[in-house]
């Protein structure tokens, strides 16, 4: 048995060796072996090791430290513009500072985003019901519901249980539907504010904002429309927040680890109605088999096709009836050519109008009334032209409306102001907005300084003459005033366009 001595001996000779390993790492150069240190390694070496170590291990404490503050810093920022702290913005150890860019790229695009708080917040949470994982639809949700700030605005007003319910619940839209709510956006005159939470507005706003978000690339028809109503700087912010939404999708599609917040976890065991809608992936799972997203976008197809269908069998009687017209008013065949040829050629400009529609632009008057007069190379020395711009007019009526709009053109560069350097066309136009759902256009065609040929010349009406005074008043349910005076015809047309809303 060892004395009480020698098992101290011993337990100093292992403190020493120890140190001394320890002391090899932190000063290089100390001896190799144990036995090599001086008597009072196990005494005075401790002092200058514990220096040493805390020399050593300050920066890394200090690094540490730094880190530490700054995450704490980068979350209370989060928290303190978000009302809570989501765990989307958790910092990713593999990956320093990238969650504070991602933190950058969401204040640009969705918080400071210029656009209305709750629009901005309706719209990700609609949105958010097709993506597979659930987290941004059940956070987002949350913010609307105040827990935490709707779009980081502390002031915003919040939503009730069920306004979240039914903004999830909305119908995914179907080409009937889509067809709709585009052509009510197409209708602005000019830009409008953006609309109030549930109002049909904001519903036919999503309904475009849905495909853009979907099919970005076959909708063209979409984008033209939203930026009809809602002018090119909005339309730009919201390109923005979609490409955001977009991104924070694709951010919780690859973290599926991402959990719940504890405030949404208590809300929705305590409201199964709330979580039952959160939590269903059938819109997901729509958007991914593509049936209903092809079966919409192939309606749309259909309807254009019948349109088109329609406007073909349109067409060819139109034509008929030119044929006809032209051929009883002139007998003989050079002049018949000519005239049909024409007559032909504004129908061809018509077809080029509405052909602009499938691509979701604009036919408006002023743009049809220009593109006829330039067809016919005149002066423009020679013409005012006083009205506003953009006004739209039916694709239903538009073919009927630029052939009278033809007609008179053709008399003006035949037989009135536009025949002789002295005479002088003005056209002026203007909205009409009455109690009827429609409002008017109201076209006002002037022309002076013309002398007219002798009365017995022109008792029979021409075909133009007819065509505004019976074709238009029938068809499109216009009226209309035309008369030859002394200096000219003067002809007025009022003819009901697309609604304009308020």
């Amino acid at each position: 048995m060892r004395r009480p001595d020698d098992l101290m001996a011993l337990h100093r000779r292992s403190i020493a060796a120890a140190l001394h390993r320890t002391v090899r790492v932190l000063m290089p150069g100390t001896p190799r072996h144990a036995g090599s240190l001086p008597v009072d390694a196990a005494t005075e070496k401790p002092l200058l090791l514990r220096e040493r170590l805390r020399t050593a291990l300050t920066p890394q404490r200090l690094i540490l430290s730094s880190a530490s503050q700054r995450e704490n810093r980068f979350q209370h920022a989060v928290r303190a513009r978000m009302g809570v702290l989501p765990h989307f913005f958790d910092t990713i150890a593999a990956a320093p500072g990238l969650t504070e860019q991602l933190w950058q790229h969401t204040r640009g695009a969705y918080l400071d985003n210029p656009l209305p708080t709750l629009f901005k917040e309706r719209l990700f949470v609609h949105l958010s019901r097709f993506c597979e994982v659930r987290y941004c639809i059940v956070r987002h949700a949350g913010f609307l519901l105040g827990k935490g700030y709707p779009a980081g605005d502390a002031s915003a007003v919040t939503h009730t249980v069920e306004q979240v319910i039914a903004l999830v619940n909305r119908p995914v839209p179907n080409a009937a539907r889509l067809e709709v709510s585009l052509a009510r956006l197409e209708a602005h005159m000019k830009p409008v504010p953006i609309p109030a939470p549930g109002t049909s507005d904001e519903e036919d706003l999503f309904d475009a904002l849905t495909i853009i978000f979907l099919v970005p690339a076959r909708s063209a028809q979409a984008r033209a429309a939203v930026r009809r109503a809602v002018g090119d700087g909005h339309f730009e912010y919201m390109s923005a927040l979609l490409a955001f939404i977009r991104t924070a999708h694709y951010w919780t599609e690859t973290h599926p680890d991402l959990t719940y917040e504890t405030d949404m976890i208590k809300l929705m065991a305590q409201r199964q109605d709330l979580a039952r809608v959160l939590l269903d992936t059938a819109d997901a799972e729509w958007l991914h088999t593509g049936d209903a997203l092809r079966e919409t976008l192939t309606g749309q197809l259909q309807v254009l096709n019948t349109e088109l269908q329609h406007r073909t069998r349109n067409l060819l009687s139109v034509i008929q009836v030119i044929f006809e017209r032209t051929r009883s008013k002139h007998t003989v065949l050079d002049d018949f050519a000519d005239i049909f040829a024409s007559r032909l050629h504004a129908i061809s400009r018509v077809q080029t109008h509405l052909s602009r529609l499938v691509r979701g632009d604009k036919v408006t008057f002023d743009g049809l009334l220009r593109a006829e007069l330039a067809a016919h190379a005149v002066s423009h020395q020679q013409i005012t032209l006083d009205g506003p711009d953009g006004v739209r007019l039916r694709s239903s009526t538009l073919q009927t409306f630029a052939l009278a709009i033809h007609e008179l053109a053709v008399n003006a560069v035949k037989y009135g102001a536009l025949s002789c350097s002295t005479a002088h066309l003005t056209v002026r136009w203007n909205v009409e907005h009455t109690d009827d759902p429609s409002p008017m256009l109201h076209v006002h065609w002037q022309e002076t300084g013309v002398t007219l040929p002798s009365l017995s010349d022109t008792s029979q009406p021409g075909y133009g003459r007819e065509l505004i005074e019976h074709a238009l008043v029938y068809q499109l349910k216009a009226k209309t005033h035309y008369e030859l005076t002394p200096d000219g015809v003067c002809c007025s047309i009022a003819v009901p366009i697309l609604t304009c809303p308020t």
